[in-house]
């Protein structure tokens, strides 16, 4: 299979988890999330993951400097690629672009009042019975079958504290202003990959059809 790499941008309920874990799955992709790329640094024990470790633990944000050698690392391994996560700032987006170069740039677009309803009614696992466990659920849209359980392994859910509706919209006005505008000024003008955007208010399968029939020459 050739090359294929393809980042997601959006804010938290756009539901980039969802669509890139689908790519991932019918076009043979690796779906990196820096979340996921740190808790593994931390749990290989390596320097840079010890060194992680202590700043999590203080409480303290990660800097951009350990995120961009934690993501090359990645990236210097694998060429078919669906990026969730990362870049968050214009400089990320200028080093990322300087160790590689991406095919399709997708930002996911949804009203701010979906955005609202979908995150305040997202319930996820607590892991009790399944540490890892990464179900996730809404009452409304995807409600599991016993209510108040996770229908993957039987633990609890819960509701992020931050879930709440005002909450919620500061974190969006917050996001659109450090993260999606200056990255859709950065990827807009098409010159470091396709820049397509995707109405995302419409039920996840009818936006992965939209998002595939951009895909449809590519390769499997």
């Amino acid at each position: 299979m050739g090359e294929l790499r393809i980042l997601f941008i959006g804010p938290a309920g756009a539901g980039k988890g969802t669509q890139c874990a689908k790519l991932s799955e019918e076009f043979g992709l690796e779906h990196i999330s820096t979340g996921d790329l740190i808790r593994a640094e931390i749990k290989s024990g390596s320097e840079l993951g010890q060194k992680v470790q202590s700043i999590v633990e203080a409480g303290n944000l990660v800097s951009d400097d350990i995120v961009n050698e934690i993501v090359k690392n990645k990236l210097d391994r694998t060429k078919r690629f669906v990026l969730d996560g990362y870049p968050r700032t214009k400089e990320q987006a200028e080093f990322l672009n300087s160790v590689t170069n991406l095919h399709y740039i997708f930002s996911l677009e949804v009203n701010k009042e979906n955005l609202v309803e979908r995150l305040s009614g997202r319930r996820l696992c607590t892991g009790t019975k399944k540490p890892g466990c990464k179900g996730m659920f809404h009452i409304a849209f995807n409600p599991p079958k016993v209510e108040g359980i996770c229908d993957l392994c039987g633990s609890e859910l819960y509701q992020r504290k931050d879930d709440n509706p005002e909450t919620i919209e500061k974190r969006i006005n917050s996001y659109e202003s450090e993260t999606g505008k200056p990255l859709k000024d950065f990827y807009g003008n098409g010159d470091k990959g396709e820049f397509i955007s995707i109405e995302a208010d419409e039920a996840p399968g009818m936006v992965y059809e939209a998002i595939t029939s951009k895909l449809k020459a590519v390769s499997k």
